[in-house]
């Protein structure tokens, strides 16, 4: 007859013997058949696409090989299709997590899914390739073009998926990199270039959620990067920075569950059901919260002993095994001493189970050397000593016996699992006395050793030192517990209202904290909440003089305390306190023993015992600490807080008591700001936001393109909340409706203002930040410049005391960087003055580019605004203005209170009242606006008389004249500057102001009362020199013009006239037809020489004046510079 092997009735599911390759199994449905969403698996889903929702674009999914991250990818790139059997089979996997359908589901067409299978090879190629691939593969028309140019840095990928992204307007693009870490093993090779992941992450950040990069990982990101030097690695932490990392570890109960659906057999199994429940009963004992079904979960892992199967998932996560082994690998491979192998040599009638003795030898065969080259290689090689000390002389089992122990040992960390002695007979299949009997030799031989705490057995590490003694002497020297140090020891973490944030966008958390509930009541520090928590879990373990039975009525007194600002302070009574004392006494103790014992310098065993023995007491602590949280009589304002009777714990207490402290909280879903301390990208982003909102308000994102940070500030925090909205052709800012969460951190605004008196910003932000509002101090500017538009035509700004006239840059970085300076004001509207308002928004709307409302606000900044937008000479001229004018200009500088500025200092500046005051206001700010032009013009003038120019109106001719001496001057630089700005003179008022401080020598925009008039001589007598230019040139240049000079005096007066003139050579040229014409009519008059002269004389008088100036014919030395 013949005999039957285990293989015969045992297989490992076809599913489970082959890997999921993401390119090639796209859009298929059989590679998902059979896929079960674990709960890890769900958890990074979930968190990959909330963070998505809220701007996070890039990721990484980090778990072991074998833990289900390729298979949740091609999950999640099968549902993007949103057609067909892959879809069908996916939406079954993955409808019932709704943060999927939130993704996907609004445009389940409207996604492109672009799956990649990393190598070590070039990554921008292959990404480029399967970008084309998945564009040609969807159905119509393709909706992008591929770029005529491929950069070597893939810029034309990145920019390709931009393209994408904005051709779907209800969907996006999903970018899915499998074995991403192939790619950085090539870039950690130099063989490609890291920033193109850089590039990659960014694009997807700023694609608010519309373009989502997952890349799946092995390991660490940056492990990849261990061997390379520190400058290069800190490099790839920066590229590491712009991925989120979500790890997918799959628990110690999953990984059981799994290698039960992995492991197949019609065979019935009676007889392995109790060994399975007492391993399952041992785990259980000592990790609270397993599975009621765990003892079946092990039961279906048959032929695999349930020990062996509670030890996969631990063994699967050790660093020796991240990069050769996954579970399934080990369930399928034919590896010698594995799990196939004993499935072959195993009968059926045998009964034996692949136990953890079996595990040891498979580990020692395969991996040994990569064992001994890690963190548990020193650890390995004790064991193997003890192991071999066992077979010397020994039996089988006690051989048999030493490997369990050891593998148990070694790799349990986390599974619950440690070798009890029935556990050990458990796996081995032996009695309980037999088991104990070889126990007991093996301690003898020292190659083992019993925990008393543990109440199990382990490796025997050769030390004398006697640790449980220490331990116990310091423990009596100790006495009693400080609760200061059992808060040290317990490292708490702050309770987060996970609910509450998922709700309001705000993260909000409350300490946990230890206390001593003594007669006396608490102290101040006990009820101290720290910096940035919305409130306090005060745990309170009875003090040595309390009374029991009056322990809950002081609890309840305690909790009725008012706090500090209105934060809450939930304080509870620890069931468990005795526990709690005890373990942390102990903790205190071993940690004494550890730090302060010089005979553990040389005794590595006991060093390594003593830690496991400190790491032991503290999880130990912690699960104390964790029950008595949860167990704890939990009392909030003297009421108390049972969630024991709830669904829920204290992280839903935290968000219950959250909702109710931060009732009127704004809900602002922004990850970037919304928090305490943002971070320097998040305030840059910030920055860059409010000075867009200066030059792009009244567009829509105001105007920012593209997917930068601040953009998404903008759509998620002010234009999705109703806050920044189209009106009209125009966007603007509005205070927020009846409804709106915003509505009642407006209305706080508003009182805070109401008194008329100026009100600090920090005060204002002080009252944000505390309860009912509870605002967070990143978002607190963003709200601030959100309120004042939309109050902008009652309230008025002052940086560092002066009256603002507009929200400006200056104003935004104060606002950023420095609010105590900034302060603000409300400034009601004036019925009674409506007239005059009227009047003077119609006045201030003539000089101003927006014309005012009719409110005394904006009329009083939009006259500051063009005070303070004059010229530079014309807001410091004197003289040359009236004294109505220097006064209305006085005033409007120094403006601080709207009313007092229209109403009262005008007025008595223009000595006018009632429907007078606006039209004199206007001749006044005429006068100003005129008074720079006006003074520039006369330069102008006085200049173009100096030049002999007559026609201001055409400077053609001048500028011909300037260009052909241009470049002369002789070593007069400022000459032959001034020559140049005519031959480009365009008679503005700018090309003027040019010229007058070349000559002046600084520029007209520093000039006081007294320039104009030095300007006005320096203009003159840059014009002679000009004319002298022109006359003579330079010692390589002929003149361009001649010189004519007449003196006549005729008659009794003996009056004389002198006319000096400039004529061109080419026009004197063109003089000579005339000449020849006057003198022919003298030649026919035949007169004497002395009548000629005296027509010539006469002609003279009756056609020039004299001209008075000095004769430029006369050659004189060269001047210097004026």
């Amino acid at each position: 007859m013949t005999q039957a092997y285990l293989s015969d009735h045992v297989s490992v599911a076809p599913r489970y013997q082959r890997s999921i390759r993401i390119d090639a199994d796209f859009g298929q449905a059989d590679p998902l058949s059979g896929y079960v969403l674990q709960g890890s698996a769900r958890d990074a889903l979930t968190t990959t696409l909330r963070l998505a929702t809220n701007g996070q674009g890039a990721f990484t999914w980090t778990g072991p090989y074998g833990g289900g991250k390729s298979s949740l990818a091609l999950a999640l790139a099968s549902y993007s299709l949103g057609r067909g059997p892959a879809y069908r089979e996916a939406k079954q996997l993955l409808g019932d997590v709704p943060e999927v359908a939130d993704v996907f589901g609004r445009a389940p067409k409207d996604w492109l899914c672009v799956p990649v299978s990393g190598r070590r090879g070039n990554p921008v190629a292959d990404l480029r390739e399967a970008v084309a691939s998945a564009i040609a593969g969807e159905p119509g028309h393709a909706r992008t073009k591929r770029s005529r140019m491929e950069a070597a840095d893939g810029r034309d990928i990145v920019e390709r998926l931009q393209r994408e992204v904005e051709a779907r307007p209800k969907g996006g693009v999903l970018v899915i990199v499998d074995e991403l870490g192939k790619y950085l093993e090539g870039a950690a090779d130099h063989a490609i270039d890291i920033h193109f992941f850089q590039d990659l992450a960014e694009a997807a950040n700023r694609s608010e959620g519309r373009l989502i990069v997952v890349g799946v990982l092995h390991q660490a990101f940056e492990r990849y990067a261990d061997r390379l030097g520190q400058s290069v690695q800190d490099e790839w932490r920066k590229v590491q920075g712009r991925f989120a990392d979500v790890p997918i570890i799959t628990a110690v109960d999953e990984v059981i569950e799994l290698v039960g659906r992995a492991v197949t057999t019609e065979r019935s199994h009676p007889q392995s059901h109790p060994i399975a429940a007492i391993v399952a009963s041992e785990i259980a004992e000592r990790r609270p919260g397993v599975p009621k079904d765990l003892a079946e979960r092990l039961d279906d892992c048959w032929p695999l002993n349930p020990a062996a199967a509670a030890l996969l998932g631990p063994i699967t996560r050790r660093r020796f095994s991240q990069n050769e082994r996954s579970l399934f690998g080990f369930l399928a491979s034919a590896e010698p001493s594995g799990f196939t192998e004993f499935l072959q040599r195993t009968t059926l009638a045998s009964g034996r189970t692949f136990g953890p003795a079996e595990l040891w030898d498979y580990l020692q065969v395969n991996l040994e050397p990569a064992i001994m080259a890690s963190p548990d290689g020193h650890r390995w090689a004790q064991a193997a000593e003890a192991i071999a000390r066992a077979g010397r002389d020994g039996t089988h089992l006690r051989l048999q016996i030493a490997k369990t122990v050891a593998v148990i040992d070694l790799f349990s960390n986390g599974s619950g699992l440690t070798a009890s002695s029935r556990t050990i007979a458990a796996s081995l299949g032996h009695s309980d006395a037999d088991v104990e009997e070889q126990l007991a030799d093996l301690v003898k031989i020292s190659a083992l050793v019993y925990r008393r705490h543990l109440g199990a057995y382990a490796i025997y590490a050769g030390s004398d030192f006697d640790i449980e003694g220490e331990i116990e002497a310091r423990i009596a020297e100790r006495g009693r517990l400080e609760i200061a140090s059992l808060n040290d020891l317990a490292s708490l973490q702050p309770i987060l209202a996970k609910r509450h944030y998922a709700a309001y966008g705000t993260p909000r958390w409350f300490d946990a904290q230890i206390g001593e509930l003594a007669p006396q009541g608490l102290g101040p520090k006990d009820v101290r909440v720290s910096a940035g928590a919305a409130g306090k879990f005060l745990l309170l373990l009875p003090g040595i003089d309390v009374d029991p039975g009056q322990a809950e009525a002081s609890l309840i007194e305690v909790s009725r305390t008012e706090h500090r600002h209105g934060l809450p302070v939930i304080v509870g009574l620890a069931s468990n306190s005795a526990d709690i004392r005890k373990t942390a006494i102990e903790l205190e103790a071993a940690r004494d023993v550890r730090n302060e014992s010089p005979e553990l310098a040389g005794d590595a065993a006991a060093r390594r015992e003593i830690d496991a023995r400190i790491a032991h007491l503290s999880a130990q602590l912690e699960g104390l600490l964790r029950e008595g949280f949860e167990r704890a009589h939990w009392f909030d304002t003297g009421k108390p807080l049972d969630l024991q009777s709830l669904s829920y714990g204290l992280s839903q207490a935290a968000s219950d008591i959250a909702r109710r402290t931060f009732r009127q909280a704004p809900i602002v879903h922004s990850e970037l700001i919304n928090r305490r301390r943002p971070s320097s990208n998040s305030n840059a982003a910030l920055r860059a936001l409010l000075h867009a909102i200066v030059v792009g308000r009244g567009e829509q994102h105001f105007g920012i393109k593209g997917y930068p940070a601040e953009k998404g500030l903008a759509v998620t925090v002010l234009e999705r909340a109703g806050l920044y909205v189209r009106q009209g052709e125009r966007w603007d800012f509005v205070p927020p409706g009846e409804t709106s969460t915003f509505a009642p951190l407006w209305s706080l605004t508003d009182g805070l203002l109401e008194a008329g008196e100026q009100v600090g910003v920090a005060d204002i932000y002080r009252a944000w930040g505390e309860p009912p509002y509870g605002v967070q101090q990143g978002v607190m500017p963003l709200l601030l410049v959100t309120y004042l538009f939309s109050r902008r035509h009652s309230t008025a700004i002052y940086a560092k005391e002066a009256f603002q006239p507009a929200i400006s840059d200056l104003v935004m970085d104060l606002l950023l960087q420095d609010p105590d300076h900034i302060a603000l004001r409300s400034v009601p509207t004036d019925a009674a003055n409506a007239v005059a308002l009227k009047e003077f928004a119609a006045v201030a709307s003539e000089f101003v580019e927006e014309a005012p409302s009719e409110e005394p606000l904006e009329i009083a900044q939009a006259l500051v605004q063009f005070a303070y937008s004059l010229p530079n000479w014309s807001r410091k001229a004197q003289a040359t203005l009236s004294k109505q004018a220097i006064d209305v200009r006085r005033l409007l500088l120094d403006a601080d209170d709207p009313y007092q500025l229209l109403f009262v200092d005008i007025p008595e500046a223009l000595e006018a009242s009632g429907e007078g005051t606006a039209p004199a206001l206007r001749t006044v700010l005429s006068e100003l606006d005129h008074a720079y032009p006006d003074m520039i013009e006369d330069l102008k003038t006085r200049m173009l008389e100096g030049l002999k120019h007559r026609d201001a109106g055409n400077l053609s001719e001048l500028v011909e004249r300037a260009k052909r001496i241009a470049g002369h001057g002789g070593d007069d630089l400022k000459l032959r500057g001034f020559i140049t700005r005519l031959a480009e003179f365009d008679g503005s008022t700018e090309s003027m102001a040019e010229i007058c401080g070349l000559v002046m020598g600084k520029p007209v925009t520093t000039w006081h009362d007294l320039e104009p008039s030095r300007a006005a001589m320096q203009l003159s007598e840059y014009a002679y020199r000009f004319r002298r230019v022109e006359l003579f040139g330079d010692s390589d240049q002929q003149p361009t013009q001649t010189a004519v000079m007449v003196m006549a005096g005729v008659g009794s007066t003996e009056r004389s006239v002198v006319r000096r003139a400039q004529i061109a050579t080419e026009a004197q040229k063109r003089l000579g037809p005339l000449l020849d014409e006057i003198g022919k009519t003298l030649d026919a008059a035949q007169l004497e020489p002395d009548m000629v002269l005296a027509v010539i004389a006469e002609l003279a008088q009756r056609y020039i004046e004299d001209d008075g100036e000095r004769d430029v014919t006369v050659p004189i030395s060269a001047e210097k510079e004026a």
